[in-house]
């Protein structure tokens, strides 16, 4: 009896066993409950084969199973042919999107937004001499100084500038720009310099910082606007605002070259011709603040307007010429009321070297501080010619002119504010050049050599050539340059300025000795 029962119990285990491996009961959609297997189990259940409570736990135990295999992720094989198919396909689809999108072009490794940018920089390292003639007067007021401090009186012996120690030093200039095409009519562009922030003239940083960090700021940030682009008749027409290149022809006799105008300008141009050297015309003209007070309406500007043309008067001879007006408005210094600084404000906030100058303060019961002003009114009307001939297909050859008078000088002025004299009020500067029309190229040299005769009052002495002399007018001499090209971008200048005050007056009006400055420099400059 036992042993039959024995065989019961082991045909009832293996039946059980065989019914939980069922494919129909292990599958991840398998139902337990299913009629069929319930059926079965009743029948041994019946023969007494198992009982009632062993079937019951041969079903929970089938759920349990087919609820636990419901949560696996099944990963099917992927053969290797068919990857290779899957990678060449998004290798294929990355490709054409590149290509659409005009950044796997040959030739053009960028994305087509970048076609809209331009970037462009320089660096320049310069070894600079200031040669002085040991019998130059000594006695040059640091005007700057002066001003600056605010507080000198006139019974002090003021800070003078050196004009007899020769100076021997290194400079460096760096600069990166970038220019975007925003769209047909509108481009934009931003230039980081280095140089003195308060410099309107020099982007140079004298290497005397004991291995300190140079300053360097915004000296370009402008919109332009060109209405007419496209259309080859007024090629040249545009509105710019902010800050941005001389919009004018002319020298650095009137506009150091590193200048950058702030405000508004424009221009329209008519071509009569579709071709570069198709005659030319064009009017100029904007307005530029200089000075902007909080208290007062009196602000100093610069309005000016520019008339001229351009044509290729015979194959290979181009010619340009230009008249322009210089209005400044509110640099002439305006004495203080006795026992008041309401005129301070006139008094220029920097200056270089030559314009006449007085005491804005002239109170009667005290000693006066000091606080220079300019004397004379700056209006200054200006004649430019250039003339630019091809010497063979690499060289070219120019000769270029400028004239101008300040039409709003006027002696009266300056005897009203007890200055001795003046210079004058004209200048003119003359240069030739001859050279490859292309300087980035390798090999390319250049040859220049120019003459200038600046007299004091002639021009605001802030704006002018900061490299002659001592920085600003009164003074005349030559400049002599040669530049050559070694290796592409790559360019070695050497320049010459050779400067003397033209009529230098003491503070009783009696001739000064003069001032020679002789600047030397040897530059090398990397652009890219």
């Amino acid at each position: 009896m036992r042993k039959r029962n024995f065989f019961k119990q082991l045909l009832g285990a293996t039946s059980a066993l065989t019914l939980l491996a069922l494919p129909g009961l292990a599958a991840a959609q398998d139902r337990p409950t299913d009629p069929s297997t319930v059926d079965i189990l009743d029948v041994l259940v019946e023969k007494g084969v198992l009982t009632r409570q062993d079937a019951d736990g041969v079903l929970s135990e089938a759920r349990r199973r087919a609820e636990t295999r419901e949560a696996v992720v099944r990963v099917p094989y992927v053969p290797e042919a068919v990857r290779e198919q899957i990678r060449d396909e998004i290798r294929q689809e990355v490709i054409e999107t590149a290509k659409a999108e005009g950044w796997a072009q040959p030739g053009s490794p960028r994305p087509s937004w970048l076609d809209r940018l331009t970037f462009s920089g320089d660096v320049r390292v310069r070894g600079e001499g200031l040669l002085y003639q040991g019998t130059n007067t000594p006695l040059v007021i640091d005007t700057n100084a002066v001003n600056e401090d605010g507080e000198y009186s006139e019974l002090e012996v003021l800070p003078f500038r050196n004009t007899i120690d020769n100076r021997v030093r290194g400079r460096v200039r760096a600069r990166f720009g970038v220019d975007v095409a925003i769209n047909d009519y509108v481009s934009a562009g931003v230039r980081f310099a280095t140089g003195d922030l308060r410099d309107s003239t020099s982007t140079n940083a004298t290497l005397t910082r004991s291995f300190g960090r140079y300053q360097a700021g915004f000296d370009r940030a402008y919109v332009k606007l060109t209405p007419f682009a496209g259309e080859s008749m007024f090629r040249g027409t545009g509105l710019v605002l902010g800050k941005f290149d001389n919009p004018f022809l002319s020298t650095e006799a009137i506009f150091d070259r590193d200048l950058q105008f702030e405000g508004a300008a424009a221009t329209l141009a008519v071509n009569f011709g579709a071709d570069a050297g198709a005659p030319r015309a064009f009017v100029t003209g904007g307005a530029f603040p200089l000075e902007e007070y909080e208290f007062t309406a009196s602000d100093k500007y610069l309005f000016a307007g520019q008339v001229g043309g351009s044509a290729e008067i015979v194959p290979g001879f181009r010619f340009a010429a230009a008249g322009a007006i210089y209005h400044y408005q509110g640099l002439q210094g305006e004495y203080n009321t006795p026992g008041l600084r309401d005129n301070d404000f006139t008094a220029p906030s920097r200056v270089q070297f030559g314009n006449s100058l007085f005491n804005l303060r002239r109170d009667a019961t005290v000693v006066n501080s000091v606080l220079f002003g300019l004397a004379s009114e700056f209006s200054v009307a200006s004649v430019y010619a250039r003339a630019e001939f091809d010497v063979s297909a690499a060289l070219v050859g120019s000769l270029e002119f400028e004239g101008a008078r300040n039409l709003a000088f006027d002696a009266a002025d300056l005897t009203a504010r007890a200055v001795p004299g003046s210079s004058g009020d004209t200048l003119f500067h003359g240069r030739a050049r001859i050279g490859h029309r292309d300087m980035d190229a390798r090999g390319g040299w250049s040859f220049a050599a120019g003459y200038r005769s600046i007299e004091a009052d002639a021009t605001p002495d802030l704006f002018t050539d900061s490299d002659f002399g001592l920085g600003g007018t009164d003074q005349d001499g030559f400049v002599i340059s040669g530049s050559w090209t070694p290796l592409d971008r790559m360019t070695l200048t050497g320049s010459w300025y050779s400067a003397r005050t033209i009529d230098l007056l003491g503070a009783d009006g009696t001739p000064a000795l003069p001032i020679d400055t002789d600047t030397v420099q040897l530059d090398l400059g990397v652009k890219f």
